[in-house]
C-alpha cells in the first residue's frame, strides 16, 4: 500500500463508480467524473488526511481515504472519517482489512484520536469489517437516505483510539480473553496465544507482517500503541518461528 498520486485518481473513481449501481455502498445515484473528484483529492494531505491505495500489477485494486470530520472545523481535528473501497474482482482477498489495519496503526502519527465511518444498514460486509476491528455502532439514523424509492437506514460507527493505548505489552502480561474479539480475523479455529506457533496461524499473519512490519516495530518500541496492533504483533512473533527472520523474504 502507498499514498495515492494524481495518476491514481482515474482508478479510484472507477472503483467508486462501480459501487453506485448496487445501491448498498454509495449515496451517489449517478457516476462521478475524475474532474468532479479533483477538489476532493486535493483536500487530502498525506501527512494528515491521506488517501492510500492497494496496487496489484500496476493497477489500483482498492483505496482508503481519511477525510475531515464535520466539515473540518478545528475542534474536530483529532477525528477523521474513513472511506474504504475495493474493486469487485478482488473482494474476499482481505484488502479492505489490511488497509483498515494500516490506518489504525498510523492514526497516532497523523494526530488522529477518533475514527468514524458511515455505512448503510444493508451493507453487512462493511459493518462486519469495521466490527472486526473494534468499531462500535455509535448512531443509527432510520430512513435518512432514499435510493430508487427505497428508504435506507444509516449506521455511524466509531473507534476511540486513545482508549486502546497502553504501555507496551509482553507475552506474560497479555490477556488472551481480552483480545479474543480482536484476533478473530487471524485465529479462525481453536488457536490462542498459548502453545507453540502453528502453520495455519503463520499463514494468517503473513500478509499483515508483509504490509505493516515496519510500523509495528516502531509502535512497539517503547511507545504508546494500539492494543489491536499489539495483539497482532504477538501473533506474528509466534508465527515467525515458522518463517524466515527477514520479513523481506516473505
Amino acid at each position: 500500500m502507498r499514498d495515492a498520486t494524481l495518476e491514481d485518481l482515474a482508478g479510484i473513481v472507477e472503483i467508486y463508480n462501480s459501487t453506485i449501481p448496487g445501491r448498498i455502498v454509495s449515496a451517489d445515484t449517478e457516476p462521478v467524473s475524475v474532474e468532479q473528484r479533483l477538489p476532493w483529492f486535493r483536500e487530502h494531505d498525506p501527512a494528515r488526511r491521506p488517501i492510500r491505495v492497494a496496487e496489484e500489477d500496476g493497477e489500483v485494486v482498492g483505496w482508503l481515504s481519511l477525510s475531515d470530520f464535520y466539515d473540518g472545523r478545528p475542534a474536530y481535528n483529532g477525528t477523521a472519517e474513513i472511506g474504504i473501497y475495493v474493486r469487485e474482482d478482488h473482494w474476499g482477498e482481505g484488502i479492505g482489512g489490511r488497509m483498515l489495519q494500516e490506518v489504525i496503526g498510523r492514526a497516532p502519527a497523523l494526530g488522529i484520536k477518533t475514527l468514524t465511518a458511515g455505512a448503510f444498514a444493508s451493507n453487512e460486509s462493511s459493518l462486519g469489517l469495521f466490527g472486526r476491528f473494534g468499531f462500535e455502532r455509535w448512531a443509527y439514523f432510520p430512513r435518512v437516505a432514499e435510493l430508487d424509492g427505497a428508504e435506507i437506514d444509516l449506521v455511524v460507527l466509531g473507534l476511540r483510539l486513545t482508549e486502546h493505548y497502553d504501555e507496551p505489552l509482553d507475552e506474560e502480561e497479555f490477556d488472551p480473553e481480552e483480545a479474543e474479539q480482536r484476533i478473530t480475523q487471524f485465529v479462525t479455529s481453536a488457536d490462542t496465544l498459548s502453545g507453540p506457533p502453528v502453520e495455519e496461524l503463520a499463514e494468517q499473519v503473513a500478509d499483515l507482517m508483509r504490509a505493516a512490519w515496519t510500523d509495528l516495530e516502531k509502535i512497539m518500541d517503547g511507545k504508546p500503541h494500539n492494543k489491536l496492533l499489539a495483539t497482532q504483533l504477538l501473533l506474528s512473533q509466534r508465527a515467525r518461528g515458522l518463517r524466515p527472520d527477514d520479513p523481506e523474504q516473505w
